[in-house]
C-alpha cells in the first residue's frame, strides 16, 4: 500500500542561517531543533526542486531517419518554496524576514520591505508519522514575494516565496 503523509503529520519551521548548519550529511530535522515552529500558520507550502533543463540542438544531416541533434544540458534553476500563511495579530516570521524591525513609538514595530540588505533564512519542512519520515530544507533562502490579502473567508494572509541556489537545497531525505 502507498503510504500517504496527512498535513498533521507536517512540521515547518525557520530559523536564521547563523544558528543552522546543513550539509547532505545532516539528519535535516535535527538541525531545526531549537528554531521557530511556523506550523500552524500554513494553510499550504509547496517545494519546486531545483532541476537543470535541456534544450535541443538541431544539428545537419539525419540518422536512422532522425534529425541529427544533440541535448545541451541548462544549469539546474533555483529552488523555491511557496505557501500560504495566516498573519496573526503578532509577528509571526517577520524578524525572520525582513530583519529587526524599527520600534514606533515604543508600541509598535515596523518592517520594511525592499532593502538593500535581504534576511537569509533557512527552511525546514518535515513530515513524520513516527514510523517513516521526509524532509526538505533548504538555507540562505530569500523572500521574493510577501503579498497580504484579507480573504474572503475573513482572516488576513498572505502568499509568501522563499528562493534559493541549488547548492543551498536538501531533500528529499528519508529516514531509513
Amino acid at each position: 500500500m502507498t503510504k500517504v503523509f496527512f498535513p498533521k503529520e507536517g512540521t515547518i519551521k525557520m530559523d536564521a542561517i547563523a544558528s543552522v548548519s546543513l550539509t547532505a550529511a545532516t539528519v535535516l530535522d535535527t538541525a531545526f531543533a531549537s528554531a521557530t515552529n511556523v506550523t500552524g500558520q500554513f494553510k499550504d507550502i509547496s517545494i519546486n526542486l531545483p532541476v537543470g533543463d535541456v534544450e535541443k540542438i538541431d544539428l545537419i544531416g539525419t540518422t536512422t531517419s532522425f534529425q541529427n541533434a544533440e541535448l545541451e544540458e541548462k544549469p539546474a534553476g533555483l529552488c523555491e518554496i511557496s505557501g500560504t500563511i495566516i498573519i496573526p495579530g503578532d509577528e509571526l516570521m517577520e524578524s525572520e524576514i525582513f530583519g529587526t524591525g524599527t520600534s514606533a513609538g515604543g508600541t509598535h514595530t515596523t518592517y520594511q520591505t525592499g532593502l538593500a540588505t535581504r534576511t537569509k533564512i533557512a527552511i525546514l519542512l518535515n513530515a513524520d508519522d513516527g514510523t517513516d519520515e521526509v524532509n526538505f530544507a533548504v538555507t540562505n533562502a530569500v523572500v521574493t514575494e510577501y503579498n497580504p490579502s484579507m480573504s474572503s473567508d475573513g482572516h488576513l494572509e498572505a502568499s509568501v516565496t522563499f528562493k534559493c541556489l541549488p547548492k543551498d537545497a536538501f531533500g528529499p531525505q528519508f529516514k531509513n
